[in-house]
């Protein structure tokens, strides 16, 4: 399991300076977390690919700036705005192609809304997601998030009917605390189906530590990934206010190969 870490743990340093640190500390993965529609732009995209160009670190997802809009502007039941917000989804497969990513990975829609969003039509527009993602050679990927639809076991288990061999879960160790479910019955039920881990410790001082900072189980959610033959990444996924990142992240790198005996 290759070790990762995203440019929003950094936040909020621009983009590609962020990227840069993760180059610099030597992760072999690198999520790009993009936080404004200019960053989209080809010139841009391409600032970014310089970035890691001649490093060992490899693109390997990308984050919408506009997660904070899919309740309104994707799972809308407003057909002329969801036309006219789906061209960023577009633009961000896009990217993340340019930028040789997998994955792009997808919030979705709060699990209470102002206007209730059906689960129906919510699998409809993802499956148009996962349509545009394709066209492009990457896979439009569902995160387990708090407060979301997707924060749900069982949600999730729906979608999965739903969507059949389009279901691809990005699974979050953090939110699925802050949702009150048991991250290993999460990791359990969708091993097969997960495609990249967003990791995070935990313990009496906090949900969002550092790996190797709190009391978390990671062996045993690489032995539960091993058993499913998982050959993807784990990407550490922190919030810099809180820490010295830099250090902070070098330490969690070291400490998840010695674990991992990487």
């Amino acid at each position: 399991m290759r070790i990762g870490a995203s440019t929003s743990c950094f936040y909020p340093l621009e983009t590609e300076k962020a990227l840069k640190k993760v180059t610099e500390l030597g992760f072999e993965r690198a999520e790009v977390f993009f936080n404004s529609y200019s960053e989209l732009q080809e010139g841009f995209v391409k600032k970014l690919s310089a970035v890691v160009e001649g490093s060992e670190t490899k693109i390997i997802s990308v984050h919408p700036f506009s997660s904070f809009l899919e309740s309104n502007c994707i799972f809308t039941e407003y057909q002329r705005r969801f036309e006219d917000f789906i061209e960023i989804y577009r633009q961000t497969c896009h990217a993340a192609a340019v930028l040789g990513a997998k994955y792009v990975v997808i919030h979705g829609a709060l699990e209470k809304p102002k206007i209730h969003i059906p689960d129906e039509r919510y699998f409809e527009r993802f499956s148009l997601l996962c349509e545009i993602g394709k066209r492009e050679g990457v896979a439009v990927c569902q995160e387990n998030v708090n407060r979301f639809k997707s924060q749900r076991i069982e949600f999730c288990k729906k979608m999965r009917v739903a969507l059949g061999d389009d279901f691809h879960l990005v699974f979050d160790v953090k939110q699925a605390l802050r949702a009150g479910e048991d991250p290993f019955a999460f990791l359990e039920e969708f091993k097969n189906d997960i495609v990249h881990l967003h990791i995070s410790d935990n313990g009496s001082s906090g949900d969002c530590l550092p790996p190797g900072k709190g009391s978390f189980d990671f062996k045993k959610l690489k032995n539960i990934m091993d058993g499913a033959n998982y050959n993807g990444d784990a990407v550490i996924e922190i919030y810099s206010l809180n820490y010295n990142v830099e250090k902070e992240l070098k330490e969690s790198k070291e400490f998840l190969k010695a674990l991992w005996q990487m």
